[in-house]
């Protein structure tokens, strides 16, 4: 294994979105026994090293192709594509349904049973999630670039909000 491969090719897998997630998981795992630092414990200082540089290079493609929000980020790095953190989506109703969407998480608390509406609430954003990367896929595939930027920064939206159903749901159940 050479440094200078993408992560797709660090685990002999295409470069695309829809990833074969036990395929991933198979080789990342034949992959850390292979380069495990332990293995290298008798050989030269440069060969325990080159196997301690080998391990974090595998760690890191592997965090990255099975995060999907980072895996389209880098997908589209690839591409020669920049998405810069400060840029945001120009969709306006996607813009509204997500100030719809976090009012209703600051008003869940509200609700007659919260439990219930932030399990709903949970459920919509979950789909949004799951539609979004689909999005993504199929704009990706297709060579939209532009649309296929938009689509990732949809997807850190939801990331975000999945995250803030989480600590509410953390701080229904601290309180109970």
């Amino acid at each position: 294994m050479t440094a200078n491969l993408t992560h797709f090719e660090i685990f002999g897998l295409e470069p695309v979105f829809a990833l074969d997630r036990s395929a991933l998981t198979a080789r990342y795992r034949e992959l850390q026994r292979e380069f495990h630092p332990d293995k290298y414990a008798s050989k030269s200082e440069r060969e325990q090293l080159l196997a301690v540089q080998m391990a974090a290079q595998i760690n890191e493609a592997h965090t990255v192709l099975q995060d999907p929000v980072q895996r389209a980020a880098y997908l589209l790095e690839l591409a020669g594509v920049e998405v810069s953190p400060e840029q945001t989506t120009a969709d306006v109703h996607f813009l509204m349904q997500q100030m719809q969407l976090r009012e209703r998480l600051e008003a869940v608390c509200e609700q007659p049973d919260p439990t219930t509406a932030l399990e709903a609430l949970a459920e919509e954003v979950g789909e949004l999630y799951r539609e979004a990367q689909a999005r993504f896929a199929e704009v990706f595939t297709a060579g939209n670039l532009v649309e296929a930027k938009d689509s990732l920064r949809k997807l850190q939206f939801l990331v975000k909000l999945q995250a803030q159903v989480e600590m509410r749901e953390a701080d229904l159940f601290d309180d109970d």
